[in-house]
């Protein structure tokens, strides 16, 4: 119950994440409902002030924990967790009391038809040492942090909400976030997470996407040059990008595991040059690849973000899918 005399909380939701001596943050006017969220402030700065809001979410690193698979123990939901701890013990190289844990089933929580394999579980293992900081590093910002979220479940949401605009709800779609530092990709149906995976980036990819990276061609091969049985005389070729590699065997992957859900498109979540970056990947790839702008999932106010505007797109990207979050459960 709330006293009379008791403040009333703020609607307003605050999604933050530390990016090196810098805080990104995101502002919006609550959780998703009928309308579109509204984004009411959003940006990197490093001015750790207070920013008033009902409820925080913060977002670990990726470096901060792991994204496990086991199969789903034969033991109640509330005893889930325990159970995950003892399956993951041979997995992670830290003491098991370091680490906080928590479960959701692949796919969801619904049993699915015609598939022999047995259920399971991710398994989100996080340091407990990294969610103190991180915690205690958002203090600054706020005192009402009551959620940890993980990159994954961002990105599901961004994926999951572009899918229902463009009709894919019911067919199974990927989303690749390619920044500085990550390359992350998930592959879901509807709302739920089926597959995970973390890539080798490609630092030239931009370059190459933009045109800016060209290759030597036969004509430009210095005197001397010896050809090699088996070998081409066409030096046009471009080496293959190792997140190309990466997206084709995890695709490979997933068409092996769940053959009755074929991919019906993948989409590119990025800061820059979005759209070149994708029809980059969809040619080499040769799979339906198109870009998706995380601004889109939100009201068309937006307002321009503190900061570098570039730098404040990259650092925000997690926390826009993370402002789409439905979940109450708290890690």
């Amino acid at each position: 119950m709330r006293w009379p005399w008791s403040p009333r909380r703020s609607g307003q939701r605050l999604l933050l994440r530390r990016v090196g001596e810098q805080h990104a943050f995101v502002l919006t006017d609550g959780p998703p409902g009928d309308e579109a969220v509204r984004l009411l402030r959003w940006g990197l700065t490093a001015d750790a002030k207070p920013v008033l809001a009902g409820d925080a979410i913060a977002l670990l690193d990726p470096a901060d924990y792991l994204v496990l698979k086991v199969d789903t123990p034969n033991v109640p939901q509330e005893e889930l967790k325990s159970a995950a701890r003892w399956q993951i013990k041979e997995l992670v190289d830290v003491d098991l009391a370091e680490l906080t844990l928590d479960v959701m089933h692949v796919g969801g929580d619904v049993e699915r038809p015609n598939t022999a394999s047995a259920r399971q579980l991710f398994v989100v293992a996080a340091r407990n040492a990294a969610i103190k900081s991180l915690t205690e590093g958002a203090a600054a910002l706020t005192d009402l942090l009551s959620v940890v979220d993980i990159w994954e479940t961002a990105l599901r949401n961004l994926l999951a909400r572009q899918a229902r605009a463009d009709e894919l709800s019911d067919r199974a779609c990927a989303a690749v976030l390619v920044d500085e530092g990550h390359c992350l990709l998930v592959v879901c149906v509807g709302d739920e997470l089926f597959y995970t995976r973390r890539l080798e980036g490609d630092p030239s990819l931009r370059a190459r996407a933009r045109g800016e990276q060209t290759e030597a061609s036969a004509a430009e091969l210095p005197l001397g040059f010896e050809y090699q049985p088996g070998s081409s005389f066409d030096g046009s070729s471009a080496p293959e990008s190792p997140l190309v590699v990466e997206l084709q065997r995890s695709i490979d992957v997933w068409e092996r595991s769940w053959p009755d859900l074929p991919l019906a498109r993948l989409y590119v979540v990025t800061a820059e040059h979005g759209p070149e970056v994708a029809t980059l990947i969809q040619r080499e790839l040769g799979q339906r690849t198109v870009a998706l702008d995380a601004l889109a999932a939100f009201a068309a106010d937006a307002p321009t973000p503190e900061g570098d505007a570039q730098q404040a797109l990259a650092a925000c990207l997690p926390l826009l899918g993370a402002a789409l979050r439905t979940e109450t459960r708290e890690l």
